[in-house]
């Protein structure tokens, strides 16, 4: 074998053999062809159609709009759980103090420890719905819906501080309302 047989693997000026055959035509249906059902003929080694280039991601994997709002459950599950335990806290190592500061208008001590109560119990609630959102269930995103509505409330009970409970409970609802995170809840499960 010489250096210029075309056989030879090597060889750079070894002829592509997926190079379009002389005469300009390619051989086997043109571009634009569509099969006998409508759709594009595929080729036996093309990706599968569908979800590869959509943004909800392969089959069965969680859609952005479900994985961004389990995403701001944790978050603010998390600080909320947070803060509402440092408020305990604060609030035990100085109730004197706010007896005497407080006393004036009339709510007891108890009103604020029941209130960081429900926001620490309502935390907890929203980082255990986030852990269970792969299994999926409409009734798992209707709680999201309420859980993300009570933290609308939350954030209207503590305005001005409370503007970021707020926002975010809105985008969960509007996330978690759209039709593909519902069709994904709804997803056949094995």
């Amino acid at each position: 074998m010489s250096s210029s047989d075309p056989n030879t693997p090597n060889d750079p000026y070894r002829k592509n053999p997926y190079d379009r055959p002389p005469g300009g035509q390619p051989s086997g249906p043109p571009a634009g062809h569509y099969g006998p059902f409508g759709g594009a003929e595929e080729h036996p080694l093309s990706p599968p159609p569908g979800p590869v280039g959509s943004p909800s991601g392969p089959p069965g994997a969680m859609p952005r709009k479900v994985g961004s709002s389990r995403m701001i459950f944790f978050i603010a599950g998390g600080i909320q759980a947070l803060f509402s335990l440092l408020a305990i806290i604060t609030f035990a190592a100085a109730e004197d103090d706010l007896e005497e500061t407080y006393g004036d208008l009339g709510v007891g001590t108890g009103i604020y420890y029941a209130m960081f109560v429900f926001f620490l119990l309502h935390a907890i609630a929203g980082i255990v719905l986030a852990v269970k959102f792969p299994q999926g269930g409409n009734g798992l995103r209707i709680a999201g819906v309420a859980w993300s509505a009570v933290l609308v409330l939350v954030g209207l009970a503590t305005l001005p501080l409370g503007l970021l409970w707020l926002v975010l409970g809105i985008v969960c609802i509007v996330l978690l309302s759209s039709a593909e995170s519902a069709a994904w809840f709804n997803r056949p499960r094995a």
